[in-house]
């Protein structure tokens, strides 16, 4: 055996040696020369990538740099791009000015310059996480102005100095965008001037919206996402690791080579670098960017941070790892890598003008460049064949939306989801057919386009102004891929699936044609409108490469409002631009000559709510810029996508799901009232209290009650005779109806509306410098008077509005930028209004009187000058925290839940089901929430037992920590085995059944504490609590026939009072089925028997677990773990024993089969994933595995020297990211153990 286990080491290590060679690699079948580089295309744009350049050694230039200088001398076009991809000086970024370090980080940027010398192309420069490392912001701030001095032209720092994007437009077919992918690694907390000069992105979750209108705008074109950390890789910060780093895990190449090869596994399997790709952090940017990504046809991503080349695709996305411009580190070919070289080197990437495209990796030979590899990346694309389409067309067709099989439903299925507007989707309409080379005086198609579930493409007249053709047939796989699976790509996986089918009958609610009325609805009340019109559109050569997605069905074709149609009647014919709602937004915030008509907003907003137009967000405005006489600007608003317009969401299940989750509530059934104002206004309740800065009830009312005046009887009958003729029938009549009823109730619905939203307000000021004054008056009122500041003085007047104590419990008044003054005065003591400032950026000055500022609290940042001039009796809050400090119109205020339903069946507990409801609420002060509560409910049908939990938890109550409160409840029948004390105790099974070892205990407990999760993996947990358990003196079983305590109050309810901490790191690739992945959690405290203070005891429990995959394709992983239980001390009780059994440990043996004062166990499970495969159903993934337990426990008395184990296996079922299962069969020396388990997600 020994001689067995001294080959397979010395065959482990001879393996692991081998694999550690330096030499470029190729995957199987790739070319190592004669590439077939095409030499007979022609380029339009060479990139030349470079990256972690800035560790040249003192007085000379890195191999990486003067190979690349040698391919530069070469270079004869000009005007292409250089992309230096980030850590540009090492160790440390930028010192300042003064620093013994400057002339060493200076040299290594210099060397950098000098590789393209005579060079005449543009070079960008992008930060990595070194270059941050110098005072964050501070430190890219001198790096840019160092470089901008040297190089004073065709030098580009992007993205801006602590902003997260930009973008280049490199040519008409080619997109550059640069991320600063350190920039959301980052702690904002510890940058207070982070995103300062960056006025659309202020959160990460912008960045990623402003990335998919990006590639949305530019589809067409080739994209290159520059970006310092890559999404993909093979190399060190991926978990590849030479296997002399298992030897020499520290740069000191001190040899430590057991803890070497543990410290390699850590981070190979934790991420506990947040550099590492296996971070949690990491992890969800690579996410997002993978999921925002997939459906470009010619997007690569272009990244340095690995010291390495590397060429890797991974499904549509492809991957250049250009990071090793000084350094050299390991890299091998797994996870889909074509190419990988360990040596310092660089990359070309060569766009050729019939889109395709190539990139090239060298690296230095005799400090010449050397080509290594070379690969088509895109071939060119391939044009759509017009030749066979007809040129003629019909005036009209008749057609419906869906085919008559879609919409036939059962009377059951039309019980449980509704009736709503299906039979209109498979009634057949009559309806002109569009010719696109004469519709409008001509349109041809432009780009792509689409939102959470519609499917458009934009088109441009003659005249320059575009058009959205929208199909009417809605995608359900895009509305699941945007809004239900944001970080994980699954719009492949739930095409022809249930889930699908669903999504797609759930879009029967909106009413397919109900747009066509709304114009003319809109006109009656003065609110300006789209003109939308409804076609047939063929498939025809005007729509070109766009016939493949497009053609043959119904379309909206509506005009796109902006700028060119600006003059329109129906747009304003006196307004001079459109914008989007960020840009109206930017312009308020940086000048106050331009302001909003709120009146013409709240009718707007009205008009919604009466035609039942829940989905109303930002994207759904544009808004007309009107000049007045005196130069100010005003902005009106431009409603549009009325597709949601009349929504009928009846049927059981929506009415059940309304009580069960609070979100359901906005998808109403349309009729003459609206139930519940809060949750139908939720898309649109933020931009409200945002815009919606001086007017209050009043005006509200006065809008309705203007709408009430002049949307006539007669003008709705005729608005909706502008429906097809054959859907004027009773479903119409109802809509028709219930609209004339929902007019009389709106004086009311926007009164109850106004309640609502008026309960927290929102004032902004300017990103200029402000007065702003806070007045405290009689009767529970609050005057906001928000001035500009010019010379000094106060002068034009931003807004003001009085609030009061009956409408508003809140108000949040965001200073935002420039030095701003803040005034409270008044001093009034009773019923007053919370009030909280929030400072915001540059240095503010805060004058609170000497009788004032009672429910008032400031914030701003602690880091950063501001001036408080006299505090009153206001509370002050000056940290670094940024989500507190910035304002973020998008930030949402309301509750929400959630449900999860779980059964599953072990033989001691026989089959068991389980609910867990979670309530979410969003304030002020968030961690990342404000206020969770968590209830959780099992029943136990083989003890007929039941447990019942509670716990909420409570954002920063003392820093970063959150309070927890729980409260824990057990009947009498819920039961514990207890087999008596030692490792080797009897089970009589066999002769007494289950029921003798059950045991029962009946729990009360509370617990309250402090909890901390950091966003990188980290959980840190201190609780306090207390509990009351009572064993059941029960006849017939062990507890009262073998076993005999030496406590005569044994069965007396017993009181205990603990403190225990504990330290928990997770982090794992996927978290349903991981390849990769660490847990480690280190568990103590201690308990005290609160009657008998002398009982008391400490314990330990440590654990650690792994996932490492062992195939190349990931299928094939080990799951490894290691989990102990330490007592110290005596004076525990059997159920505070070290337990071993079932899920803890040793799955073959019965839950408690062992109990001690120690306990050990390890096991391993090898398991396999099969490809994942559709169902009708949904997609999903089964794996099976086949597992090992070895463990035993430890007594004071005991001389056992016996080890369990048990053997099994069995096979686990997932379904994108919604259900999990798990079935497994384990035996051991006593038992033949099934169990089982399902989870649902809702």
């Amino acid at each position: 055996m020994k001689k067995n286990i001294i080959f397979l080491t010395l065959l482990a290590i001879l393996l692991l040696v081998g694999c550690s060679t330096y030499d470029p690699k190729y995957r199987e079948g790739e070319p190592t020369k004669n590439f077939n580089y095409p030499t007979d295309k022609k380029i339009e744009k060479s990139f030349y990538l470079l990256g972690d350049g800035g560790y040249s050694p003192p007085g000379g230039s890195s191999k990486g740099l003067i190979a690349l200088k040698n391919y530069m001398d070469s270079v004869k076009v000009t005007d292409n791009y250089t992309l230096i991809l980030g850590d540009n000086i090492y160790p440390v970024g930028m010192p300042p000015k003064d620093s013994p370090e400057r002339e060493a980080a200076e040299y290594r940027l210099d060397a950098q310059l000098d590789a393209f010398e005579t060079y005449e192309g543009n070079v960008v420069v992008i930060p990595g996480n070194h270059d941050w490392y110098n005072e964050g912001v501070k430190g890219l701030e001198r790096e840019r102005d160092y470089l901008k001095e040297k190089v004073k032209t065709n030098l580009i720092w992007a993205p801006k100095t602590g902003c997260g994007l930009d973008v280049i437009e490199i040519s008409e077919n080619i997109q550059l965008i640069t991320l600063d992918s350190q920039w959301f690694l980052e702690n904002w907390d510890r940058h207070p001037t982070i995103n300062d000069n960056c006025p659309k992105i202020k959160t990460r979750e912008a960045l990623f919206l402003e990335l998919a209108s990006e590639l949305q705008k530019n589809q067409n074109k080739t994209i290159i996402i520059a970006v310092h950390h890559p999404l993909y890789t093979n190399g060190v910060h991926g978990g590849q690791y030479e296997f002399t780093r298992h030897i020499y895990p520290s740069q000191k190449k001190i040899p430590v080579p057991i803890l070497g090869s543990l410290a390699a596994l850590i981070r190979t399997s934790g991420g506990v670098s947040i550099q590492d790709a296996q971070n949690e952090r990491y992890k969800s940017l690579v996410k997002r960017l993978e999921t925002i990504a997939q459906g470009s046809d010619r997007l690569i991503f272009v990244s340095g941070h690995e010291h390495s080349l590397q060429y890797i695709e991974h499904d549509s996305i492809r991957q250049i790892v250009a990071g090793s411009g000084s350094k050299g580190s390991y890299a091998v070919l797994s996870n889909d890598g074509y190419f990988a070289y360990p040596e310092q080197g660089f990359a070309v990437y060569d766009v050729f003008e019939d889109g395709s495209s190539w990139v090239s990796f060298y690296g230095n030979k005799n400090n010449k460049a050397k080509l290594l590899y070379q690969k088509e990346v895109f071939s060119a694309p391939k044009p759509y064949d017009v030749s066979h389409l007809p040129t003629e067309f019909p005036s009209t067709i008749t057609t419906s939306i869906y085919n008559e099989e879609e919409t036939e439903k059962t009377g059951l299925y039309e019980s449980v989801w509704g009736q709503r507007y299906r039979d209109l989707y498979g009634t057949a309409i009559t309806v002109k057919v569009a010719n696109l080379d004469t519709l409008y005086g001509g349109l041809k198609p432009v780009i792509k386009g689409g939102g959470h579930q519609t499917i458009s493409i934009r088109m441009e007249d003659s005249l320059g102004r575009d058009y959205n053709m929208r199909r009417l047939k809605k995608s359900a796989v895009q509305f699941l891929q945007t809004v239900a699976f944001k970080g994980t790509p699954v719009q492949e996986q739930l095409e022809n699936t249930v889930a699908e089918n669903v999504i797609e009958d759930f879009y029967t609610a909106a009413h397919p044609y109900a747009f066509l009325a709304v114009p003319k609805l809109s006109n009656a009340i003065g609110l300006y409108h789209t003109n939308p019109k409804l076609f047939y559109v063929p498939k025809q050569k005007a729509l070109g490469e766009y016939n493949s997605d497009f053609g043959d069905e119904l379309y909206m074709i509506v005009e796109r409002p902006e700028d060119d149609w600006a003059g329109m009647k129906s747009f304003g014919e006196d307004t001079k631009d459109i914008l989007s709602t960020s840009d109206m937004l930017e312009k308020l915030r940086k000048d106050e000559k331009y302001f909003l008509d709120e009146e013409a907003y709240i009718k707007a907003r009205i008009f919604d709510m009466l035609i039942g137009d829940w989905d109303r967000h930002q994207d759904q405005w544009k808004w007309a810029e009107v000049e007045l006489a005196n130069g100010n600007k005003r902005f009106l608003p431009i409603p549009r996508d009325r597709d949601q317009a009349f929504s009928n969401f009846d049927g059981a299940f929506f009415g059940t799901l309304k009580g069960l989750a609070g979100f359901a509530n906005q998808f109403a059934v349309y009729g003459d009232d609206i139930k519940d104002v809060k949750w139908f206004n939720t898309a649109a309740t933020g931009m409200d209290r945002t815009l919606i800065q001086n007017l209050g009830r009043e005006a509200w009312i006065e809008q309705a009650e203007f709408i009430q005046k002049n949307l006539t009887d007669e003008i709705i009958d005729e608005a909706f005779l502008e429906l097809p003729e054959i859907t004027r029938n009773e479903t119409t009549d109802f809509i028709v109806k219930s609209l004339k009823g929902r007019r009389g109730n709106i004086v009311d619905i926007a009164k109850r509306y106004y309640d609502y939203m008026a309960k927290l307000a929102i004032v902004t000021g300017t990103d200029k410098d402000d007065f702003i004054e806070i007045e405290r008056l009689d009767q529970g009122k609050t005057r906001i008077t928000i001035s500009r500041i010019k010379g000094g003085e106060k002068a034009d007047v931003v807004s003001d509005k009085t609030y009061n104590m009956e409408d508003t419990d809140e108000i949040w008044l965001y200073a935002l930028d420039d030095d701003d003054v803040i005034n409270v005065i008044g001093d009034t003591e009773k019923n007053l209004i919370f009030v909280r400032v929030i400072g915001g950026q540059n240095n503010d000055v805060y004058k609170v009187a000497e009788n004032s500022g009672r429910k008032v609290k400031i914030y701003d940042y602690l880091s950063k000058p501001s001036t408080v001039e006299s505090q009153g009796k206001a509370k002050i809050r000056f940290r670094d925290n940024y989500n507190q400090n910035t304002f973020d119109k998008d930030k949402k205020t309301f509750k929400s839940g959630s449900i999860v339903p779980g059964f599953g069946y072990n033989p001691d507990d026989g089959i068991k089901i389980g609910v867990q409801s979670v309530s979410t609420e969003n304030g002020f002060k968030r961690n990342p929430f404000t206020i969770r509560n968590t209830y959780s409910l099992g029943y136990y049908f083989a003890t007929n037992g039941f447990d019942a939990s509670y716990q909420g938890e409570f954002a920063r109550i003392i820093g970063n920590f959150n309070l927890v409160i729980g409260a824990n409840f057990s009947s009498p029948n819920a039961s514990n085995n207890f087999f008596g004390y030692g490792n080797e105790t009897p089970n009589f099974d066999d002769d007494l059944d289950y029921d003798y070892n059950r045991t029962k205990i009946g729990r009360a407990g509370i617990k309250f504490g402090f909890v901390r999760k950091s966003p990188f993996g980290s959980y840190f947990g201190y609780m306090a609590n207390f509990e009351g358990i009572k064993v059941d003196e029960t006849e017939n079983r062990f507890i009262t026939e073998d076993f005999v305590p030496n406590d005569p109050d044994f069965f007396e309810r017993k009181f205990f009072g603990g403190l225990d901490a504990t330290y928990r790191y997770e982090s794992y690739d996927n978290n349903l089925n991981p390849t990769r992945g660490m847990k480690f959690e280190l568990n103590g405290g201690g308990k005290l028997n609160l009657e008998d203070l002398d009982r008391n005891f400490g314990y330990i429990k440590p654990y650690l677990g792994f996932y490492n995959a062992l195939s190349e394709n990931r299928k094939l992983v080990l799951k490894s773990q290691v989990q102990a239980h330490f007592n110290i001390g005596d004076d525990y009780e059997f159920y505070q024993a070290a337990q071993l059994g079932g899920n803890s440990g040793l799955r073959g043996f019965r839950q408690q089969r062992f109990t001690g004062k120690k306990a050990f166990a390890t096991g391993a499970d090898l398991r396999y994933s099969f490809n994942q495969f559709k169902t009708s159903f949904l997609p999903f993934q089964i794996g099976i595995f086949g597992g090992y337990d070895l463990g035993r426990v430890w007594t004071e008395e005991g001389d056992s020297n016996k080890w369990h184990d048990s053997y099994g296996g069995g096979l686990w079922i997932n379904s994108a990211e919604a259900l999990s299962a798990k079935f497994s069969l384990f035996s051991s020396a006593e038992d033949l153990r099934f169990t089982f388990g399902f989870g649902f997600k809702f």
